[in-house]
């Protein structure tokens, strides 16, 4: 009696968990499509600086590489400016920024600003907060300055920063603008893997949000018009501080943007064990949002109802994922004990995965155009292994948060070198 009642709740989890799963996708697919709002071409533009900041903690491997593509993105754009932001790194971050600059000649575009312990190494959050303290105290904050973050790995292509300053041009109102994320360095297949995810499925997320009002900032490739921050803190120590700042930003009714036609390219994790540390760091920076934000989300009378429920979603989407994923585990396990009664089972759920997926993956060759069938072939199998990364990271995730522990490994940037 008791082991039916255990196989109907987890059965019902599993069917309950597709179907919102399939509701989910659907709602992506259909709402989620790239809708770029045009105005007027630049011509000059009237923001008056740009300020780039990229958080470095022991990035000498790819320092160099990220100044030497800035200064050639910006060659044209003296309004731009980059401000390595060193952490107190360990290893040669900052003798190579320096060479670098030096090298270059481009003291007047490339910034290095150095913090020490003890007050360093607090978490990237405090590092912005240091970094934007001293932009605000040597400089009047106006509505034609804007700040941006950049990973120390990352770069954005010179029609990339035309565009953003056009943005913040056409539209006055615009207070946070994040863009469009895609992967450099796609060597194997779990790096083509999370190309996939950010040019399609990301993409699909952060574009229903524009059309709820609610498009949230992720971490690299956001730019906020400085006139906009009310604090000297603005970024907090949540682990998943992009979404935790740009939450901040709604519930003071404040306008953000999600733009799917500029592109901003990080280096893909290469190996499996830091995918999944990552991915773990992001669901516990998740947790700590929900408990810090959610209440607050709920009752805000300047997000619609709409945008509520998909960053509830979104919040609770740890929990949600755990549950099925386990619940989805038991049921295949349970319809391969029994293939022959459960057979048809079986081939509705791979059916449905494979229709999702193949969409997916002719999705990404439309966008990218580089992919080729045998790639895309290898891509779709991998896709089944690669979704139950995620469910290990959620482990991990809830593990840590139950036992305190809010220290991590950062991710290590690996240049174009493998190791």
């Amino acid at each position: 009696m008791e082991n039916s009642i255990i196989d109907e709740i987890v059965f019902g989890a599993s069917f309950a968990g597709t179907g919102i799963y399939l509701v989910w996708v659907a709602f992506l697919i259909f709402w989620g499509k790239d809708r770029v709002e045009q105005g007027a071409p630049m011509t000059v533009s009237k923001i008056e600086r740009l300020f780039v900041l990229v958080p470095a903690l022991n990035e000498e491997v790819v320092i160099a590489q990220t100044i030497k593509r800035f200064l050639t993105s910006t060659e044209t754009l003296p309004q731009i400016k980059m401000i390595i932001v060193d952490d107190a790194s360990s290893d040669k971050t900052v003798q190579v920024a320096r060479e670098t600059i030096a090298q270059a000649g481009c003291f007047e575009r490339v910034w290095l600003w150095r913090r020490f312990l003890p007050d360093a190494q607090i978490g990237k959050g405090e590092a912005l907060n240091w970094a934007y303290q001293k932009l605000a105290t040597s400089f009047k904050k106006n509505d034609h300055i804007v700040c941006g973050v950049l990973d120390a790995d990352a770069y954005i292509g010179r029609a990339g920063y035309e565009r953003i300053l056009e943005i913040f041009d056409q539209d006055s109102q615009i207070d946070l603008l994040q863009i469009r994320v895609g992967m450099f360095k796609k060597q194997n297949y779990l790096q083509k893997l999370q190309d996939v995810e950010f040019i399609v499925i990301n993409n699909w997320i952060q574009n229903i949000r524009n059309r709820l009002k609610n498009a949230a900032a992720s971490g690299n490739g956001q730019f906020i018009r400085m006139q906009a921050i009310d604090s000297m803190k603005p970024w907090g120590n949540a682990l998943l501080e992009d979404f935790e700042f740009s939450t901040r930003f709604l519930l003071q009714a404040k306008k953000t943007r999600y733009a799917p036609d500029v592109i901003v390219y990080q280096e893909a994790i290469s190996k499996v064990r830091p995918f999944i540390r990552q991915r773990a760091r992001w669901a516990q920076g998740g947790l700590d949002c929900l408990f810090s934000y959610w209440p607050k989300i709920v009752g805000s009378k300047d997000l619609s109802f709409l945008a509520k429920l998909e960053m509830s979603f979104y919040l609770f989407l740890p929990f949600f994922s755990l549950v099925t994923g386990l619940a989805n585990l038991a049921v295949l396990g349970f319809v391969l004990g029994f293939i022959e009664q459960y057979w048809l089972v079986l081939i509705v759920l791979l059916l449905i995965n494979g229709i999702i997926n193949g969409y997916i993956l002719w999705l990404y060759a439309k966008k990218t155009g580089n992919l080729s069938v045998r790639q895309a072939i290898d891509i779709f199998l991998m896709m089944l292994v690669y979704n139950y990364l995620f469910y290990v990271a959620i482990i991990i995730a809830f593990y840590k948060k139950v036992r305190g522990k809010n220290r991590w490994v950062k991710t290590a940037h690996l240049g174009g070198e493998e190791t």
